[in-house]
């Protein structure tokens, strides 16, 4: 999944991960407080729920040398995981969901995932609000 630049890793991990796990509606519903994901588990069931996705894409990412935090929240009123990356040319790149190819646009594989689509924009479903971050 390594590019050939910050950009291109970026990318790739995020359209891997936003490919090949599925929302696991199941697990939403009954996750419990104190919940911690298991990147292992979620590449072998390739599964997940929001924590799962940020935590996943946030372990490929820092083992590519690439800085990330992995932020919780809440996206509108619903508690919810996502990321934040660091890139020497934009700082960090927070509060965002896709990258196009030349601009940022809030980088949630959640949303994409579950949207159908390569790259998800929840912008209409209401701001980010950091809670804690890692």
């Amino acid at each position: 999944l390594k590019g050939n630049n910050i950009i291109e890793t970026v990318t790739n991990i995020y359209d891997y991960v936003v490919s090949n796990i599925s929302y696991d509606n199941v697990k939403a519903s009954s996750v419990k407080s104190g919940y911690v994901p298991n990147n292992d588990s979620t590449l072998t069931t390739k599964n997940g729920i929001c924590f799962d996705y940020a935590s996943l894409m946030c372990a490929m990412l820092r083992v590519q040398d690439i800085p990330s935090k992995l932020i919780i929240g809440y996206q509108g009123s619903q508690y919810h995981a996502w990321i934040s990356v660091y890139s020497t040319e934009t700082g960090w790149i927070d509060n965002i969901i896709s990258f196009d190819g030349k601009s940022w646009s809030l980088m949630d594989p959640t949303f994409a995932s579950t949207g159908g689509r390569k790259y998800g924009n929840c912008s209409a479903s209401g701001g980010y609000t950091m809670k804690y971050n890692y």
